[in-house]
């Protein structure tokens, strides 16, 4: 790691040995520090292009770039990586943001805010608040990696959690660089969106200060049994859920209070698909593994391929949050029989719960990615159309019904490619009526000597996801839903464009954030920007 204020030798950095999600290798020297600033200037200075690593955690096609077409006045690319700590330091709340380095934090009790730096994670910013401040004090960033990813990558990202509520929504100064004299600060929502979800393109983020609110006392998880072919059940159920899961931050204050009567907020409404849940069961360990077997046992007993995993905050214990949800008239959730829900309380019930729900995703991603023996490298995609709906039954319906035909589609390839390709097919994300993304990932898996088969079935995917894409932005208007990107910040906005026709044909709203894109890229070093797609480049 380099020290601060060290003078860089960037020739004799190692080269990465590291991969994204998908198995691509980070092609770039590798440098860890605490001054982010400094050593991205003094790699623009000596003529390197300049990757933010962060938590080397990335999701897919983080890493890609051409290194063909690579200005040659470029020594090399150099991935910057901020440095981690076990324990945050804590300094002083007036130390100003573009004096934080990585591994710093600064709490102001009296504007209810938290600076951090850029390698610490959001799980270490919510223990120090805990610790500082109070039990129930937390920033509402709840991805499920939270604690493995970097600060300065979710707001690189623009990742989202089951809460479905963007960095952005509470963030009030970010400092990123560009290899400039000076770090940059921008304030105020409409700079710090422009920046956010530019994976690094335009800068690298140094330190981070957002707002932090008081939750309610206990934590709960709430697991329902559903069918995924019945559309109109699954609407239902988010319709009704609603105003449960609208949460806005107040304007002033730290308070967050749900906007139902009952102080109970559901914090995401998550889908995990049967196959995933046995994968699961399959590698886990006690006690998360027996507590995936109940949950298993459920959907036998419901007749269900889904679990519609609710979790959130609330004054009361789950056994009244279950009283608190139900419609008295029809005993049900939403018309969601509640006879074969389990309930998850605050403590190790909830531990265990989130091992659950995010080790399918986590053992969908690992099983993309591990070459077996006398296989071709596995190839996946994975599903990713952010869709915010009002509260209206036949938009949320409209949304689900394209993906009930997507995964009809996934099961045709599965059938047309038996005994040439492995196809499988993992289901979960994110149900929230605030930002319905229920990731659908397609994993192909072919022997060596395969290679026109992969291909096929490659192709026939690609096809249904675009169609898939194109039902969901074709009906957006007609439904009054609104499509506002994915969890890859503007990589999903790019692929949304693409699949609609190009940028032109795009929803007005994502083709007003491309060329927002655009003008940021135009102004930024070719240092950042080398990465950034075509698109994105154009005259």
């Amino acid at each position: 790691m380099l020290a601060h204020g060290q003078v860089i030798d960037f020739a004799s950095l190692p080269r990465a040995e590291v991969s994204d999600d998908g198995g691509k290798r980070l092609d770039a020297l590798l440098l860890t520090t605490a001054d982010l600033a400094d050593a991205a200037r003094q790699a623009v200075a000596q003529d390197y292009a300049v990757m933010p690593a962060g938590g080397l955690t990335s999701a897919i096609g983080s890493f890609l770039y051409d290194r063909a077409a690579l200005n040659p006045r470029f020594r090399d690319v150099v991935a910057i990586r901020p440095k981690g700590t076990m324990t945050p330091e804590q300094v002083d709340p007036a130390t100003p943001i573009d004096q934080i380095l990585s591994h710093q934090i600064a709490i102001d009790r009296n504007r209810h805010t938290v600076t951090a730096g850029a390698g610490i994670t959001f799980a270490q910013v919510n223990r120090v608040l805990e610790e500082e401040v109070g039990p129930n004090a937390r920033v509402l960033v709840d991805l499920t990696s939270v604690g493995s990813a970097l600060v300065g990558g979710v707001i690189a990202t623009g990742g989202m959690g089951p809460m479905r509520v963007r960095p952005s929504m509470t963030c009030e100064a970010v400092c990123i660089t560009d290899g400039g004299p000076q770090p940059i600060i921008l304030e105020g929502r409409e700079a710090i969106t422009a920046f956010e979800g530019m994976q690094g393109w335009t800068g690298m983020t140094t330190a981070v200060r957002m707002r932090y609110f008081d939750v309610p006392m206990l934590e709960f998880g709430l697991v329902l049994p559903i069918q995924s072919t019945d559309i109109d059940a699954m609407a239902d159920l988010l319709n009704y859920l609603h105003s449960w899961s609208a949460i806005e931050p107040p304007a002033t204050g730290n308070h967050l209070a749900a906007q139902h009567p009952e102080n109970t907020i559901l914090n995401g409404i998550e889908l995990v698909s049967r196959d995933s849940l046995e994968q699961f069961i399959a590698q886990a360990a006690d006690p998360a593994r027996s507590k995936a077997q109940g949950l298993l046992q459920s959907c036998e007993y419901a007749g269900a391929d889904m679990l519609a995993c609710l979790t959130g905050w609330s004054d009361v214990s789950v056994d009244e949050v279950l009283g608190i949800l139900l419609d008295e008239e029809t005993e049900t959730i939403g018309g969601v029989q509640i006879d074969f829900g389990v309930g998850f309380s605050s403590g190790s019930e909830m531990e265990s719960f989130r091992a659950i729900r995010e080790g399918a995703p986590d053992l969908a991603r690992t099983y993309a990615r591990v070459v077996q023996p006398g296989k071709l490298r596995p190839w996946t995609t994975s599903t990713d159309i952010n869709v915010a709906v009002p509260r209206d039954i036949s938009a949320i319906a409209c949304v689900l019904s394209a993906y009930d035909d997507y995964r009809r589609e996934i099961r045709e390839v599965r059938k047309a490619m038996e005994g040439r390709v492995e196809v499988t097919l993992a289901a979960y994300g994110h149900l929230n009526p605030m930002g319905i993304d229920p990731h659908h990932r397609v994993t192909l898996i072919a022997p060596e000597g395969s290679e026109a088969a992969l291909e096929e079935a490659i192709e026939m995917v690609k096809k249904a996801k675009k169609e898939l894409i194109r039902a969901i932005v074709a009906t957006a208007e007609a439904h009054d839903y609104t499509i506002t990107g994915g969890e890859k910040g503007m990589p999903s906005v790019v692929e949304i464009a693409r699949a609609s026709g190009g940028v032109d044909k795009a929803p007005a709203n994502l083709r007003r954030m491309l060329e927002r894109a655009r003008a940021e890229i135009a102004k930024a070093p070719e240092n950042f920007t080398f990465r950034a797609p075509l698109e994105l480049k154009a005259s």
